[in-house]
């Protein structure tokens, strides 16, 4: 590169706009000062190697926090963070031509910067007058460190002027901020650090509908229901109810593992949350992503607060429920809430009492049940976890096992077959380490 690529390549930097806030992520501020420096005709060695220094450690910080290399960091500052065009594109498909432009302008400028090797950047700042004594002490950063697959999402060619399309699709199916960035998030209220009142979870649980066994009609209904989500049609609330330990967790979250891609979001909500659902289901109406609302573990007792906000958003508020929104809930109470026998004593109207408590879990217009499986079922789920994990065992030998742990963990469920493979594969891990350790004291 010459000193009149090198002006060229600042000018386009400097003439950002659409993505312009990529400038301030601290690699590529790092990279634009270095060149800055380059660039100027009275440049001092210090300055330049004080520069240089600086675009080093803004590596080393990125690759501590298990980013590739420079480019990886542009399109996580284009992609992941709230800006005007991101906004603009998520909402509809015939955008401005002046802001195509503009995107196909930044993400070229990006591009050419993230793909400049680092010992060009050494040969630049010689050019300015560094000494080459000097440029040897340097280190030169890796281009990648690691996979550059961060995302299947994603990939470097979208930091190009034919990548602007692929990057405004991607800000319509996924979203933008914090929902594009993060599978799923957990409401925690709005503060500073939370300024959409959301705390995204990065890694999931990692579970998939095809390593679960057993309830498969369920799991089907329940997979039905959000490809019609995705696909944007009717799409029901759900509730899912049963003995406890039977997957009925689960198998909500395996479906952010099959669906995420496509732009499916689980939002979380705790139960004391519960009246924040209208501000959630605002937020949600405005992005352009598939969400569920999960709640989890749903019991509610009398005169409680989070029982009449639920059963408001699920059907009787003056606001829709929003098209791209549903809840799926969980419960171990077919009829969600807690009743007591002095209820039917005490209260004079007793059937209009149980048909107001009854009705939240009627405003669910899918209701799944899952039930303990029997000791055959119990013994089929842990043969097929087994067998998954490549644990080999002797069913004969290991099945009187298997049947004494659902005396001691009080029955058998999916939750009970999981513990006892993780109990036999960390067994045969640890057999396995022995034996390693034996083999090489005898060498």
């Amino acid at each position: 590169m010459d000193m009149f690529a090198l002006k060229e390549l600042l000018l386009d930097l400097d003439c950002m706009t659409a993505f312009r806030h990529a400038l301030q992520a601290p690699a590529i501020a790092a990279l634009r000062a270095l060149l800055r420096a380059c660039a100027q005709d009275d440049a001092q060695p210090d300055a330049l190697t004080e520069a240089y220094c600086a675009a080093y450690e803004a590596w080393l910080h990125a690759a501590s926090e298990g980013k590739g290399g420079f480019a990886r960091e542009a399109l996580e500052a284009v992609l992941f963070e709230d800006s005007a065009a991101a906004a603009l594109c998520a909402r509809t498909e015939r955008l401005p031509y002046s802001l195509i432009n503009a995107m196909a302008h930044d993400l070229d400028a990006l591009g050419r910067l993230t793909a400049m090797e680092p010992a060009m950047f050494l040969l630049l700042c010689e050019r300015a007058g560094l000494p080459a004594g000097a440029a040897a002490r340097l280190p030169v950063w890796e281009p990648a460190l690691g996979s550059e697959a961060f995302d299947p999402r994603v990939d470097r060619d979208m930091l190009s002027r034919e990548g602007a399309p692929r990057v405004a699709a991607f800000f319509r199916r996924h979203g933008t901020g914090l929902f594009a960035r993060y599978p799923g998030s957990t409401w925690v209220g709005v503060s500073e650090r939370a300024p959409l009142g959301l705390r995204g979870v990065r890694e999931p649980d990692p579970i998939r509908l095809e390593d679960m066994v057993l309830y498969e009609q369920e799991r089907g209904v329940l997979v039905e229901n959000t490809r019609r989500l995705l696909a944007g049609r009717q799409a029901c609330n759900v509730l899912l109810y049963g003995d406890k330990g039977t997957g009925k967790s689960a198998t909500v979250k395996a479906l952010l593992s099959s669906f995420w891609l496509e732009g499916l979001r689980i939002v979380e909500v705790p139960l004391a949350q519960l009246t924040h659902l209208p501000e959630i289901f605002a937020l949600l109406r405005e992005q352009p992503g598939k969400f569920i609302v999960f709640v989890d573990d749903l019991a509610f007792g009398d005169s409680c607060p989070e029982y009449t906000a639920l059963k408001t958003v699920l059907e009787g508020g003056l606001e829709a429920r929003p098209a791209n929104v549903v809840v799926y809930a969980t419960s171990n109470r077919r009829n969600i809430v807690r009743q007591r026998f002095s209820e039917r004593q005490d209260d004079v109207n007793e059937r209009d009492t149980l048909e107001e408590k009854f009705s939240l879990a009627d405003r669910f217009d899918l209701r799944l049940t899952f039930t303990s499986p029997s000791q055959e079922e119990y013994f089929t789920i842990c043969r097929a976890l087994l067998d998954a994990r490549g644990v080999t065992y002797d069913w004969e030998e290991l099945m009187p096992r298997a049947r004494a742990w659902t005396v001691s963990h009080n029955g058998c469920s999916p939750r009970i077959a999981r513990q006892f493979a993780d109990l036999i594969e960390g067994e045969q891990a640890g057999n396995k380490d022995d034996g390693d350790v034996e083999d090489k004291a005898q060498e």
